[in-house]
């Protein structure tokens, strides 16, 4: 009797160690002799991805790729695609000049070539030679953005951030912006405005600077960029004065300037 019980027992550990390796399987690397086509993880239709010759690409153990080097511009829907607002691309079409008349806008021009702005659906175009991350989902989490993209910042508030092409665009699970580069100069709220920002005048907004790496809260308030101006603000309910030009955490109890 004892020994049934404990054969019951070593069979019920052998499952369980089983189950948990299956469960918590680590990612395996292939290493690409050849430029290959691979399905990313969470895609159920669609083409393989190309993925860059001598570089490495991070398996699941169904063989989808959870990240890896495109081998060339690749359009692809990011983790926080119903954010996204520029949704469209550009394509070059040839007419005789007859008298026809697509149902997409199209620009004209002086020869016999123009452009027509065709929807994305939520798709932007990821720089080839620069390395995805795919979520469980099949979306990109972490990629380099080939052409100025612009999001929205919340699901339920209303604001737009333009992001600089060839920059890196990361976005929480939940799909909200992460952390990018912007683009142009943008007025945005730091992290704890509502408790150390000295001039109210500016309901708590911040200018930061043009082509600075920026980190947001799910939320969408910021925790890291570059201020544009000098900025008063508290800190541990101190006002002090933070110069312009400077990079500067913010916290729910101050700010710091970060030290390069």
């Amino acid at each position: 009797m004892q020994t049934k019980s404990i054969l019951a027992k070593t069979a019920v550990v052998i499952s369980l160690c089983a189950l948990c390796s299956s469960v918590f399987a680590a990612p395996t690397s292939k290493t690409l002799t050849k430029s290959e086509e691979l399905y990313p993880q969470g895609w159920t239709v669609g083409d393989q991805i190309k993925f860059k010759k001598g570089t490495t690409a991070s398996l699941n153990d169904n063989g989808a790729v959870i990240s890896g080097v495109l081998a060339s511009d690749t359009y692809l829907r990011p983790q926080g695609w119903q954010r996204i607002i520029n949704d469209y691309y550009f394509v070059s079409a040839y007419t005789n000049r007859s008298p026809f008349f697509p149902r997409y806008y199209r620009y004209w021009n002086n020869n016999s070539t123009y452009n027509i702005a065709l929807s994305s659906y939520g798709h932007i175009r990821y720089k080839g030679g620069t390395a995805v991350t795919f979520s469980e989902q099949g979306t990109v989490l972490n990629g380099t953005i080939a052409d100025e993209t612009t999001v929205g910042l919340g699901s339920e508030k209303y604001g737009f951030i333009a992001f600089k092409s060839g920059t890196i665009l990361d976005f929480y699970n939940d799909g909200a912006v992460k952390k990018g580069t912007l683009a142009e100069d943008t007025k945005l709220r730091p992290v704890g405005w509502q408790n150390n920002a000295v001039d109210m005048e500016n309901a708590g907004f911040v200018e930061f600077k043009g082509k600075s790496i920026v980190s947001f809260t799910p939320d969408g308030e910021v925790t890291n960029c570059t201020v544009k101006e000098p900025l008063k603000w508290k800190d541990n309910g101190v006002e002090i004065e933070l110069p312009g030009g400077s990079i500067i955490n913010f916290t729910e109890q101050g700010a710091a300037i970060v030290k390069e």
